[in-house]
């Protein structure tokens, strides 16, 4: 029979799509606000591997594809392999599990490992040994704690654990750092590193103005990796690529919202978010200042801090949820059932009175997204419930109470 005829081609048609056409759609972690569609091109996938790919990738390699088809990790972890020559091992649960990692590494040799930093704080402290086999750990997401990260090294000595950042508007990784023992030796972030190829880090002051080392600004992205913009959200899309300074003119960034700084060696360190600093009752809170004292009381494996807002959305406090170390904790004869730790009384030693939660509560585990990061939107929820429940009690009380001039009216829960 002709081949032609039978509508048979001896080859397959070229593609047409260029290196700026549309690649995917993916969607942002939604934690901060609802989900958006990020439209990424080829050329932000492709970039980290064309030339000369990062460690763990490529021929004699073998990774787990993890994250949902969503999120551009997803691109990282199967594009990444299969465009260098490696091997990616489909993994049909939700989530990646310490015992999972394990069988994989026995059953197919898995080399390669890529992490939440929520799911990695968890695999380092519920089994540190499920690593053992492996060459490369990558993680990102959130901040990096330095305990867990000292714990992971002193455990797995040979095996590079990598920090990654890189939001969904900037595909996969934008910085990376390959983290040691110095890294880990105070309660300061692990560093975010150095820009990956095709990829450029700056820091900007209020007034726009680049940063000089050491000073922290707003840290703004560019390059290859940049997505064209928010699907269908024109608006949204210019208020977050705008133009900054460049080298040669200006050039076409990302506004990341989060702060930072690059130190003499042009290596990015990350203090926090533009939008986690709060003005409570006239005074600025960092939130990440609050969990910075929190992990340092005994028996706190890791804390989250949300704000609480009244009615009309005012901020009116925050509050702030805990995994302690050993689960579970039995509080002592007349300690608080909902504080086991006595972390809320620790906190007033350590901080001002304007920066203490008025809730502190003990949580078995944090809830996470589809993503595997921490669902800040759920404790937020949680926090807002509390509060509502104790209002009318306490209110009651203080209507009956006749504080002499001296006295000052007790605060309801999640109030600063």
């Amino acid at each position: 029979m002709d081949r032609a005829a039978a509508g048979f081609v001896s080859a397959p048609p070229a593609p047409a799509a260029d290196t700026e056409a549309p690649a995917m759609v993916i969607f942002t972690s939604g934690t901060t606000g609802r989900p958006k569609g990020v439209v990424v091109p080829h050329r932000a996938v492709t970039r980290m591997f064309r030339e000369t790919p990062p460690p763990g990738f490529g021929r004699g390699n073998v990774m787990p594809q993890g994250p949902p088809p969503w999120w551009d990790m997803y691109a990282y972890e199967l594009f990444g392999q299969l465009m260098t020559g490696g091997t990616s091992v489909l993994n049909d649960t939700d989530y990646l599990l310490p015992a999972t990692v394990r069988t994989m590494i026995r059953t197919h040799g898995v080399t390669t490992l890529r992490l939440t930093t929520a799911l990695f704080h968890l695999f380092v402290d519920e089994d540190p040994g499920c690593f053992t086999g492996l060459r490369q750990v990558f993680v990102g997401g959130e901040r990096m704690s330095p305990r867990h990260a000292g714990a992971f090294l002193k455990h797995h000595r040979d095996i590079p654990l990598v920090n990654g950042y890189g939001p969904a508007e900037s595909c996969m990784h934008a910085a990376s750092h390959r983290v040691c023992a110095e890294d880990c030796a105070d309660d300061s972030a692990v560093p975010l590193g150095r820009a990956v190829p095709f990829t450029s880090i700056t820091v900007l002051g209020r007034e726009g103005e680049p940063c000089a080392p050491g000073q922290v600004g707003e840290i703004f992205l560019s390059g290859e990796g940049l997505a064209h913009g928010y699907l269908g959200e024109p608006e949204l899309t210019e208020r977050a690529f705008i133009r900054i300074p460049g080298e040669d003119g200006t050039v076409r960034a990302y506004r990341t919202g989060d702060l930072g700084f690059l130190d003499a060696e042009g290596i990015l360190h990350f203090r926090g978010r533009v939008d986690r600093q709060l003005k409570i009752h006239g005074n600025r809170v960092e939130l990440a200042e609050i969990e910075a004292s929190a992990r340092r009381v005994d028996g706190v494996r890791d804390c989250a801090v949300v704000p609480v807002t009244a009615a009309d959305g005012a901020v009116t406090g925050t509050a702030l949820f805990y995994v302690p170390v050993a689960t579970p904790v039995r509080a002592e004869d007349g300690a608080d059932p909902d504080d086991p730790l006595g972390v809320a009384p620790a906190l007033v030693e350590l901080l001002p009175q304007y920066l203490t939660p008025g809730l502190v509560r003990a949580v078995d585990a944090f809830p996470l997204t589809p993503n595997g990061k921490l669902d800040r939107s759920v404790l937020t929820t949680v926090a807002g419930e509390s509060r509502r429940r104790r209002r009318p009690r306490q209110t009651a009380a203080a209507s009956r109470a006749q504080p002499r001039p001296t006295e000052t009216t007790e605060r309801t829960e999640c109030e600063a």
